[in-house]
């Protein structure tokens, strides 16, 4: 089975937007370069390298990010630097794993397993880096927004839920 990236998918569903990818990872962007070209789409969604506090442009009208913010050693830094790219108007999709802002709520099937990679993944991950804030797989709603609006955004909330993510809308 290909992989399939949601720039692609958007590229061909809106053939009159353009779409820019970013990641840390070499690889993976030239595998999505690659993936662009063969799914006809390379004219309008593009990518590059480059992190959540350095990727370039400005006025976007939508930035997404799809279960890394928790990753992340500075994920407020990460927040500002989507603030600054915005336009005015703009919107910023942060779709996260589920977790309940009490930790006794978030003893199912579900956190547990969540519990564990981020044990094992993504607090490690996140202590690794710049500021190291950990903030692991369960941060829950309460904590995201704040770091959130530690970057500057002043609206934020809960758009979606499923039993696996939690997806905020945060405004400038």
């Amino acid at each position: 089975m290909r992989a399939r990236f949601l720039d692609l998918i958007l590229a061909k569903a809106f053939p009159k937007s353009t779409f820019f990818g970013f990641g840390y990872d070499g690889p993976s962007i030239e595998r999505a370069r690659a993936l662009a070209k063969a799914e006809g789409v390379a004219d309008r969604a593009t990518f590059e390298t480059a992190t959540a506090k350095t990727y370039p442009g400005r006025d976007y009208d939508l930035v997404t990010f799809f279960d890394c913010l928790h990753d992340m050693g500075d994920p407020a830094g990460a927040a500002a630097h989507v603030h600054r790219s915005l336009r005015k108007d703009g919107t910023w999709m942060v779709v996260e794993p589920f977790a309940n802002d009490k930790f006794e709520d978030n003893l199912n099937p579900v956190g547990r397993i969540f519990y564990a990679a981020s044990t094992m993944i993504c607090t490690p991950a996140s202590l690794s880096q710049e500021v190291g804030l950990g903030l692991g797989a369960q941060a829950g709603e309460k904590r995201l927004t704040e770091v959130i609006k530690q970057g500057g955004f002043s609206r934020v909330r809960r758009a979606a839920e499923t039993p696996f993510n939690l997806i905020l809308e945060a405004r400038p």
